[in-house]
């Protein structure tokens, strides 16, 4: 059913997620299962969070933020503290929510969806421009701020301890953690992708990567906090290892799929009479949640990106985010949410009795409906990302000349590497020399270990990685590249890895080695027949050593 609504919904150009959302819903009603009837499916669900903020520590090291610092600790920054400050005022002293309720939908509220945002900026090929890495550094912040408002979360919903003893309490539980992932985890971690690697047995591999996520996410589970904390961190310590990409491209399989489970999750818990029932209510506060989300960011934004650019991100990120779902829940579990008002613009409205006899189930079913609405009208945005910015500035009487606009989305200079080498052997280490006299920037792959830490002492770019998995090319942006030279002993492996690398850069230009005849059909740029021209080589040869010998007999 999943796969039926995937696909039909991709026809439509909407993601996948909603899919899996009513896959859940169908699933509830068409065969009576609920996600309370099993709770080893919410727990798988909430492993798919797990891989997703593990992968968000694989690509967030503190390298990477003074690459990005304005992006993602100014923008970012800004982000989140204005757009939680303006939604808390507004659900405090407008609709009259308790403090509890108001700092947990504010903070939520806040949080934007990075699986649809940044599959539209890959997609379109913007990741590197200044609307791109504007997107990326907000929602990698956001990200990180997940952590914090889990958090805050716990500290809300412990009431027999004072905040002094529950920050303390917190703080010292925190320390040990970090202690314990970020000093021996490192080194543990690194000795078991080590191992495992040697091995050359892809199932190992696999499993070590498994061993060291969950066993991260549980040791801070034991300590009081969220699984995601210790995956985040689990990510980090990888993060600047030459496993790194392998890691990457194993484990994307399984974090897609775990993910599809917590969506399926999500839309089991949609009722579809209390859809219908406040589908207009719903609708219409969503719309005013979005624009005002939209006009947060753009306030700031506009003095250091440009007025154009600065709503582009804005629009980008004005829907609710996919672990806004998790911190609904996990607020719902502890009794966090509820209406009980003094008074406000909701009173007026609705009348006090009648939001009295809300229950907490009722607020998150809201709340989760508000999340969807926004994520739906999130592809439909994007698609139209130029109209609306047009249709939006028009009515704020904004002006777009292109000196106030800086509208220019160049791509921002980085290092990319014009040469990707697969295979460290004798001949990959015998090109990579001969490169390596010209002004030529290379990537150099293995799924050798010895291989790869011998290159990486020769001061050689280097990182471990099979070239039989195709995930491995997209996670060192192939499509950056000019040429790949295949230097693997296998006929079957190039065979494999130039697939691969048609499916991803139609355009590379691939160099092989091969050594017979059975390649010969493949559209490569440049075939050595090693077998042919070392024939080539001795039959030459021999002519030579027979002319000389002529010559002597004749002298």
């Amino acid at each position: 059913m999943a796969v039926v609504s995937g696909i039909v919904l991709n026809y439509l150009k909407i993601p996948t997620i909603i899919g899996y959302i009513l896959t859940g819903t169908l699933t509830t009603y068409l065969f009576g299962f609920h996600v309370e009837d099993s709770a080893d499916l919410s727990e798988i669900a909430e492993i798919g969070i797990v891989f997703l903020m593990f992968s968000i520590g694989l690509e967030f090291s503190f390298q990477k933020i003074t690459q990005m610092r304005q992006e993602v600790l100014l923008f970012g920054g800004l982000q989140i503290g204005l757009s939680i400050a303006a939604f808390f005022a507004v659900c405090y002293f407008l609709l009259r929510f308790n403090f509890n309720t108001s700092i947990i939908v504010a903070s939520a509220v806040s949080l934007s969806s990075t699986a649809i945002v940044l599959k539209q900026i890959n997609e379109i090929n913007q990741s590197k421009t200044p609307y791109g890495t504007a997107c990326v550094g907000i929602l990698v912040f956001q990200d990180i701020a997940v952590i914090p408002i889990l958090l805050l979360i716990k500290l809300l919903s412990n009431t027999n301890l004072s905040p002094i003893e529950m920050l303390l309490n917190t703080g010292i539980s925190a320390i040990v953690v970090v202690l314990l992932l970020i000093i021996p985890g490192r080194f543990v971690a690194r000795i078991a992708l080590r191992s495992s690697a040697k091995m050359k047995t892809d199932e190992i591999f696999v499993g070590s990567v498994f061993l060291i996520i969950l066993g991260s996410a549980y040791l801070s589970k034991y300590f009081g906090f969220s699984l995601s904390l210790g995956a985040f961190l689990a990510g980090m310590i990888i993060s600047n290892s030459p496993f790194k990409y392998q890691v990457a491209s194993v484990l994307v399989y399984f974090r897609d799929i775990l993910l599809g489970v917590f969506f399926i999750t999500i839309g089991m818990q949609v009722d579809v009479l209390f859809t219908a029932k406040y589908f207009i209510i719903v609708l219409l506060l969503c719309v005013l949640m979005i624009l005002t989300k939209t006009l947060i960011i753009f306030a700031f934004l506009a003095f250091f990106r440009g007025v154009k650019n600065a709503m582009r991100v804005a629009l980008s990120l004005s829907q609710i985010g996919e672990f806004s779902f998790a911190v609904f829940l996990l607020a719902s579990q502890h009794k966090i949410l509820d209406l009980k008002l003094d008074g406000g613009i909701l009173s007026w409205i609705f009348g006090q009795e009648f939001l009295a006899s809300i229950t907490s189930q009722e607020i998150y079913q809201f709340l989760t409906l508000m999340v969807i609405f926004s994520m739906i009208a999130t592809p439909f945005i994007l698609e139209h990302l130029e109209t609306c910015i047009e249709f939006i500035l028009r009515i704020l009487r904004i002006p777009t000349r292109k000196n106030l606009t800086n509208t220019q989305d160049k791509v921002i200079d980085e290092v990319k590497n014009d040469v990707i080498v697969c295979g460290y052997g004798a001949l990959g280490k015998k090109v990579v020399q001969f490169l390596d006299s010209y002004d030529v920037t290379m990537l150099v792959v293995d799924s050798n270990y010895d291989r790869v830490k011998s290159g990486l002492q020769d001061g050689v770019n280097m990182l471990y990685g099979n070239v039989s998995d195709k995930m491995i090319f997209r996670e060192i942006a192939l499509e950056d590249s000019s040429v790949v030279v295949l230097c693997m002993e296998s006929g079957h492996s190039i065979m494999e890895a130039y697939h691969h690398i048609k499916d991803i850069a139609h355009n590379a230009k691939i160099i092989a080695l091969v050594e017979d005849d059975t390649l010969n059909d493949i559209c490569l740029y440049g075939i050595v027949n090693g077998t042919q021209e070392i024939a080539t080589q001795l039959g030459n040869l021999t002519l030579e050593a027979l002319k000389e010998q002529k010559e002597v007999a004749e002298d």
